[in-house]
């Protein structure tokens, strides 16, 4: 646990605002999944039962989803209007993390032990990994052509304007690629022009206050 809390606390503060204003989103929402696919790889294939490499795994893997991983998701439903984004939390969080965790507790009690864990738990391991690295792959290149062409999901043209604010003297400037454009203005949005509630950044968008 304080391993992997100094490690979040890390990424959080120092890691994450870098990759954002450097990278972008499309490419920071990829550094998650890429990683559980190199640790699900380790983890099952090259050194199976390690105890020490699943410790040291898992802390790592809870500080990149804390850290960099949720964030980098909640800026995702800034081109969403407050329906959409309501209605894909229901299906995420309430529906999708319910059924996730259900059918890895049946594996596991079906498996019973460690060594049949391994075996009977390393292609849904590894199958979840890819098609998340594929979601987020595909979603980071969305949110950008979102953000550039100026439409809010679930909204008409005329009442996204407060997205394109944020992004607007960024996108213009020639001199700045199209990746770090976005990256500089979310992180001017979280960082210059909005407040912090209990060191957590938050964005103001349609008079609701989204939290990170």
């Amino acid at each position: 646990g304080q391993l992997t809390n100094m490690i979040s606390w890390f990424l959080a503060y120092l890691v994450f605002p870098y990759l954002i204003q450097h990278f972008g989103l499309r490419w920071t929402v990829r550094i998650f999944p890429t990683l559980l696919l190199l640790v699900t790889a380790v983890s099952y294939g090259f050194l199976p039962g390690n105890l020490t490499v699943l410790f040291l795994s898992l802390s790592l893997l809870k500080a990149m989803s804390y850290s960099i991983h949720d964030p980098a998701t909640e800026i995702l439903y800034l081109p969403t209007s407050d329906a959409i984004k309501f209605r894909a939390r229901f299906w995420i969080d309430v529906v999708g993390t319910r059924v996730a965790k259900a059918i890895g507790s049946s594996i596991n009690a079906y498996a019973g032990s460690v060594t049949r864990i391994i075996k009977l738990g390393a292609i849904p391991s590894f199958g979840t990994s890819l098609a998340l690295w594929i979601v987020c792959y595909s979603i980071g290149i969305q949110f950008d052509k979102l953000v550039q062409l100026n439409i809010t999901v679930g909204m008409d043209n005329s009442q996204s304007d407060d997205i394109s604010i944020i992004f607007a003297d960024r996108g213009e400037d020639d001199s700045v690629g199209d990746d770090e454009a976005i990256g500089l203005a979310i992180d001017d949005s979280l960082h210059g022009n909005q407040d912090l509630l209990g060191g957590v950044p938050s964005v103001q968008k349609g008079g609701i206050r989204q939290n990170f």
